[in-house]
């Protein structure tokens, strides 16, 4: 065994002297998926400070999204929840400028999503504790924590159903949602610089079988460095991003599709 053959056809996870294969490409289905979505306009400036000169900000929007995940099945049929924090974008490096949105930070529940997700797509996922969704009536609450100390809370009330006609507009070129984002492996040791350092496309296919519109806040809870020293930068930087206006939110049923397919690096 030659694990160093870069050419030997397969492609490996770690522990790599174990896992051997072909390429991870392919569709995966997540059978049934429930998505809470809020958004808010920011300040422009601050924003651009968080995301990189490749990607220009098609508008200073922070949008949240909280999914929980049943019928995973690469992970056997099984569950795991998420929390994304995105900013929609156009990828300006290619002939055609590819738009979509920008992954500033993807909170997953369990570790086999955020190694494959991180390590094959350069999602920026890290760990979080998220329980599933609350609901009082139109009244839904989901809070994400680490180590017992809430930093993240949403809190959406249902407003009315979509139509036919928007629904099928949400679902339309299979529900498509580009994500965008940014491979970064660092060299080993006390060395400056990369190892890998890429943009990346992953899109996902959705099929909504409901959808409500939403109103809803956000509020955002830093704490003390010395309590949450591993995630300190990332939630003191998102909760410096202001709240000049919320936008529409969504409560969503329905499945994804993960397209690793078609995933790629980006020059």
């Amino acid at each position: 065994m030659r694990i160093s053959d870069k050419n030997d056809g397969f492609t490996r996870r770690m522990p790599a002297h174990f896992r051997k294969g072909v390429p991870a490409g392919g569709a995966c289905p997540y059978d049934d998926c429930t998505t809470l979505e809020i958004s808010y306009l920011t300040n422009g400036e601050k924003l651009r400070t968080c995301v990189p000169e490749e990607f220009e900000i098609s508008r200073p929007v922070v949008m949240i999204m909280y999914q929980k995940c049943n019928g995973v099945q690469w992970m056997g049929g099984s569950e795991y929840s998420l929390a994304t924090v995105s900013i929609p974008v156009r990828y300006m490096e290619t002939k055609d400028p590819i738009s979509g949105v920008y992954h500033l930070v993807l909170w997953e529940d369990k570790t086999e999503p955020i190694i494959g997700g991180r390590e094959e797509a350069g999602m920026p996922k890290i760990f979080a504790d998220i329980p599933e969704y609350r609901q009082r009536g139109n009244e839904l609450a989901v809070n994400l924590s680490h180590d017992g100390r809430t930093f993240l809370e949403m809190n959406l009330t249902r407003e009315r159903e979509y139509t036919a006609g928007e629904l099928a507009g949400l679902n339309a070129n299979n529900g498509r949602m580009v994500q965008f984002g940014w491979r970064y492996i660092p060299k080993i040791g006390p060395y400056p610089g990369p190892a890998l350092s890429e943009a990346t496309y992953y899109p996902v296919d959705n099929a909504y079988t409901s959808v409500s519109a939403c109103t809803g806040t956000v509020t955002w809870t830093v704490p003390k460095w010395q309590d949450h020293p591993t995630q300190y930068d990332i939630l003191a930087a998102l909760a410096d991003l202001p709240v000049q206006e919320y936008l529409a939110g969504s409560f969503r049923k329905g499945s994804s599709t993960m397209r690793m397919d078609l995933a790629r690096s980006l020059p």
